[in-house]
């Protein structure tokens, strides 16, 4: 049960860093079919080296249990795992610091061109309220938590 906790924390991880940024570019220009898309380069930077961290993180236990150059068996993956889990927490927490109070107007969203064929007066409506939106996050959360119930007695 310890292997599958363990492969979903790496699904989870592939999944938000990877499908989910690929998954808004694809509807982005979708979206937004004639329009010029800006993203901040700095802020791709800042994830992306913490995607990169988290791999390497992942990956330096793995590669020394499969080649057995470990000098006591077992604790040498063991120590390297909790220390590279230690450094990932500490640049997750200093992540978050630098992206919810020191550097706030860094991830402001970036000023896109407005396109010659729309009007500038019309604004966007929401589609959602705050109220809905807290509903249907309560909603799905729900839903998840039955199907991964389902999951977990499958699996056993």
């Amino acid at each position: 049960m310890i292997r599958v906790v363990q492969q979903s924390l790496l699904g989870s991880i592939l999944s938000n860093m990877l499908l989910v940024l690929g998954c808004a570019f694809f509807t982005g220009g979708i979206v937004h079919y004639k329009k010029v898309q800006v993203f901040n380069k700095a802020a791709a930077v800042v994830n992306s080296g913490l995607l990169l961290m988290a791999v390497m993180g992942i990956l330096f236990p793995a590669v020394l249990h499969f080649t057995h150059s470990e000098v006591h068996l077992g604790k040498s993956v063991l120590s390297l795992s909790r220390f590279s889990s230690c450094i990932m927490l500490v640049a997750y927490a200093s992540y978050l610091f630098f992206q919810l109070r020191s550097q706030q107007n860094f991830y402001s969203p970036v000023d896109e061109e407005v396109d010659t064929c729309e009007n500038s007066d019309e604004e966007e409506e929401l589609e959602l309220t705050k109220w809905e939106a807290i509903i249907w996050l309560g909603i799905l959360t729900v839903w998840v938590s039955v199907l991964s119930g389902y999951l977990v007695d499958a699996i056993e």
